[in-house]
């Protein structure tokens, strides 16, 4: 079905076979290869899935522990606690885009499109359109799910309103997609470079379909309420079972480089061929629209994914025992006791007095009370226990270390340290363990990047001219407004009126045409442009004030040293210009007063007026120097406290959020340990009273009995005198 016309297969419309099948049988033998083809690709699916079976039931029950789901015997959530950790450590906050020229020379086109570049992506990792996911969430879930399941995956996907109608583009987007991570599929490789395919598993409506593949390949969809439900076989309580009852279809878009760079669509609910076939959509160097996936755990020639979690699993399910135990010990531990049973309800009225109070004794208890109470309550000895519960609390933190050291996470990055730690030992440790982080920092930054990457050469094959004149706000021209301004400028000069300042300069810069021209050619843009991302751990503000410290003085000491020489004419004014460029341009801040630089104007040459002339024109030169420098340190200065503002209400937003999480967490912790005591003195009082009723229950039935006893007895010894009464009164009958 490559043969067939995409205008077809998306609106449904019945086309001719290809001549190879223009024979009897043709239609049959067609659909019988198209099935075949169908089956090939589901069995390297499948082949795929097996692959990462392993991968892909491990990620899920970590998953289960990150979210808490398995708290029966998750009784320390390490895991949670690390990732927590780590995540700020690695992606706190949007990275800036730095785009500038790979060599520092004099290059228009290369500056300009460096410009454009660096505007373009700040607006496509700042735009925040309703229905689109922004930059920051995406880099964000990527970073969690490498650090959870192992792998993030994110694609970058174009949009725009055309009308069909005009062909005209009303607005154009490039924005990010994270896939989830278990729904995307590779092709066997040992290199990111050598995988020839990539395929995401979706799951759409009949609604979207039509929209899709058209009305007539639809109708042969079959549509299920579970067509989801066998993605995992080892995954039986998957939670997409409860999707409702809407029916839905598996398709898979399949981004196949080593097939011709094509993306095709497959669906197990289709097997009569491909769904739709599309060219190239998007023109990307490296044809697929996602960079390579976000791993922590690299391995040499090899794409198998090792979850993080993995690594230290041993030592946390020891950490869990032990927590355990500790529990255990803890409900253990509990003041309790026996009394000796004679002291009736006057432990009771005791035990529920209040401070200095005294209870007179009954008289049942006086003769326990003659031994004294000590004697006549014993409780159970904890003090074996206490001491077994500090080992456990011991060897818990051992354990704990152990997870640390694996991790590379320090007691300094946690925020915790030893009051009797010294600073130099807390800044050993801070350094070990920010070097452990700077290889899983400096990925999430290489991420990142490609993703700009990929971004920037969308835009620049997609957006049209106006698009990018709007979204950068640069005087570039275009193509058809360059060619009228040529026009306009002939003609005044063939009427005789001198050439325009602004048109002349407009005509010097280079127009939209040959910005998006350099952007587009692969080679020349890779040349020319250097495109990295300064971090996405923390907004660098003292790193970038040092650098503009730095320039400062740097070109402070230049125009002291050189401006004297350029007033006397010892050095020519184009050499120093040069030089204070040439220094400039090593800053990162330097492109943002080369202009201003490159229109400094020489000082007027100095005329024979005598040493009192000469020392004026000196006074004027070193003057305007002066005020060039004070005007770029003005601006230096402005744009460093721009940036430190900025940086100083980030600051102050994350310590804000960060600290009403900890006060909301304090809260919860403390509701949750006194509901905790609440229904312990509750059990332990209804326990006390059940037994003091119990108690009192046996005391009142021995009284009742020995009443009964004693009732008994009195009786039997009425009986007894009646039946002697009756004895002595019949022998006396007798005897008479």
């Amino acid at each position: 079905m490559d043969d067939i016309p995409l205008s077809a297969l998306a609106e449904g419309v019945p086309f001719a076979p290809p001549e190879r099948y223009s024979f009897p049988g043709a239609e049959e033998t067609r659909m019988k290869d198209d099935s075949a083809t169908v089956t090939k690709w589901m069995s390297e699916l499948d082949s795929a899935k097996r692959r990462e079976k392993t991968y892909r039931k491990g990620g899920r029950r970590i998953l289960d522990i990150y979210n808490g789901e398995q708290d029966q015997t998750i009784a320390f959530n390490i895991l949670f606690s690390n990732t927590e950790t780590l995540l700020p450590a690695l992606y706190s906050a949007t990275p800036r885009p730095i785009v500038s020229r790979r060599y520092k020379d004099e290059d228009p086109l290369g500056k300009a499109t460096s410009l454009a570049a660096e505007r373009m992506l700040t607006y496509l990792l700042d735009t925040n359109v309703d229905g689109y996911e922004t930059f920051d969430e995406s880099v964000r879930s990527a970073t969690l799910d490498a650090l959870l399941p192992g792998r993030g995956v994110t694609g970058v996907k174009y949009d725009a309103e055309i009308d069909a109608d005009t062909s005209y583009v009303g607005s154009e987007l490039v924005c990010t997609d994270t896939k989830k991570w278990d729904r995307v599929l590779f092709a066997y490789a040992q290199k990111w470079s050598k995988v020839g395919w990539v395929a995401y598993e979706e799951f759409i409506d009949k609604t979207e379909a039509e929209r899709l593949f058209g009305a007539e390949i639809t109708a042969k969809i079959t549509f299920t309420r579970d067509a989801d439900l066998d993605r995992s076989q080892d995954d039986p309580d998957s939670d997409e079972r409860d999707r409702g009852e809407k029916k839905t279809a598996c398709i898979y878009q399949i981004w196949d480089k080593d097939g011709g760079r094509k993306v095709r669509y497959v669906s197990p609910q289709y097997p009569h061929g491909y769904l739709k076939v599309e060219d190239d959509p998007l023109g990307l160097t490296g044809f697929f629209n996602c960079p390579k996936p976000l791993r922590f755990i690299e391995k040499s020639n090899d794409l198998e994914v090792t979850a993080l979690y993995s690594v230290y699993e041993n030592q946390a399910c020891e950490l869990n025992k032990i927590t355990l135990r500790i529990n255990r010990i803890v409900d253990a531990i509990k003041a309790r006791g026996v009394y000796d049973a004679e002291l009736g309800d006057d432990l009771a009225t005791l035990m529920a007095a209040d401070d200095n109070a005294l209870v007179p004794a009954d008289k049942s208890s006086s003769l326990a009370a003659e031994k004294g109470l000590g004697n006549a309550i014993w409780f159970m000895p904890i003090e074996q226990l206490v001491s077994v519960l500090m080992q456990l609390y011991e060897a818990r933190e051992r354990c704990k270390q152990v997870i640390y050291e694996i991790t590379g996470i320090s007691d300094i990055l946690r925020g915790a340290s030893k009051a009797s730690e010294t600073a130099t030992a807390q800044n050993i440790k801070a350094q070990w363990g920010s070097l452990r982080l700077k290889r899983l920092q400096r990925e999430v930054q290489r991420y990142a990047r490609d993703l700009m990457r990929i971004m920037v050469e969308v835009a620049a094959l997609k957006f049209s001219e106006d698009t990018w004149a709007k979204t950068t706000g640069l005087p570039y021209l275009t193509e058809i407004q360059s060619q009228q301004l040529m026009q306009v400028m002939q003609a005044a000069q063939m009427s005789g009126q001198p050439p325009d300042p602004q048109m002349q300069q407009a005509i010097k810069q280079p127009t939209w045409g040959q910005v998006l021209g350099l952007l587009k050619d692969d080679l020349q843009r890779s040349y020319k442009i250097d495109m990295e991302t300064n971090s996405t751990v923390e907004p660098e503000a003292v790193e970038d004030q040092k650098n503009m410290s730095d320039m400062m003085m740097a070109v402070g000491q230049f125009l002291n040293g050189v401006g004297p020489l350029v007033a006397q004419g010892v050095m020519p004014f184009q050499v120093a210009q040069s030089l204070l460029l040439a220094i400039t341009k090593q800053f990162r801040f330097g492109s943002e007063i080369e202009d201003l630089i490159k229109d400094m104007q020489p000082p007027p040459p100095p005329k024979e007026e005598g040493d009192g002339g000469m020392q004026m024109q000196m006074e004027h030169a070193k003057m305007q120097m002066e005020q060039a420098r004070m005007q770029m340190e003005g601006q230096i200065a402005q744009a460093t406290e721009q940036r430190l503002q900025q940086a100083d209400a980030a600051k102050h937003q994350r310590e804000m959020q960060a600290e009403q999480a900890r006060l909301q967490l304090e809260r919860e912790k403390m509701q949750m340990m006194l509901q905790i005591e609440l229904a312990k003195l509750e059990a332990t009082k209804q326990a006390t009273l059940s037994t003091l009723q119990a108690e009192r229950h046996t005391e009142q039935m021995k009284a009742q009995m020995q009443q009964e006893t004693e009732l008994r007895k009195a009786e039997i010894q009425r009986e007894t005198q009646l039946a002697m009464s009756q004895m002595k009164v019949s022998a006396i009958g007798a005897e008479a």
